[in-house]
């Protein structure tokens, strides 16, 4: 894990000593928000993976993009991002929905590709994150259940691919999807199970 947060940091300063010229550089500062369609995935989920739905929940935070020429952005990103997921089963004829969220910041390190289009920019982007878990509730037929010790390890790491459209100068909407590439879940009768974090986002920002 921290060898991880070496690198982004790394990778980041890397990117600001390869910019032509300061005065040259377009650095943009913005806010984006949306919303997550979270899934847990895993080979361990394989013989309940028929009662695993998608978790709705909300994404938003801030970004600095750092414009090197017409083509190419690396963008840094600070997000609270709410993950998890949903089991539905059938109980003396009865849905029963569980639960279990973990909401996360999260700091994505993105290289865009930008196609210079005027008016409307179609980008592609790829990257790491790593996140850092705030809080995590489990919740079942609508109730809350208290635990008595986490269940989601305390970080949690992966790749984002997506790709979006600059509308303008100012705005921009993408969507994206979060593999994860950390087992969350903690040990359980001391093995570890494969289970991650999945996520489909769509967000809508804009950069002053």
């Amino acid at each position: 894990m921290k060898k991880l947060t070496v690198v982004l940091a790394l990778a980041a300063f890397a990117g600001l000593l390869v910019l032509p010229q300061p005065a040259r550089a377009d650095v943009q500062f913005g806010l984006k928000a949306g919303g997550n369609l979270a899934k847990w995935t895993g080979s361990d989920l394989s013989d309940v993976d028929g009662l695993i739905k998608t978790k709705v929940g909300f994404v938003g935070g801030a970004f600095i993009a750092i414009n090197m020429g017409s083509v190419f952005t690396i963008q840094l990103e600070g997000l609270y991002t709410m993950k998890g997921t949903q089991m539905e089963y059938t109980d003396v004829d009865t849905t029963v929905v569980e639960k279990l969220s973990g909401d996360y910041l999260e700091f994505p390190l993105l290289l865009k590709l930008r196609i210079p289009t005027p008016g409307i920019s179609p980008f592609v982007f790829a990257g790491p994150s790593v996140g850092f878990k705030l809080n995590e509730k489990l919740e079942v037929a609508g109730e809350d259940i208290p635990l008595d010790e986490a269940l989601l390890k305390n970080n949690d790491y992966g790749a984002i691919f997506g790709g979006g459209l600059n509308l303008g100068h100012h705005f921009q909407m993408d969507v994206r999807y979060s593999l994860g590439l950390q087992k969350v879940i903690k040990t359980i009768e001391g093995e570890q199970v494969d289970v991650k974090n999945g996520v489909w986002s769509a967000t809508i920002g804009i950069a002053f």
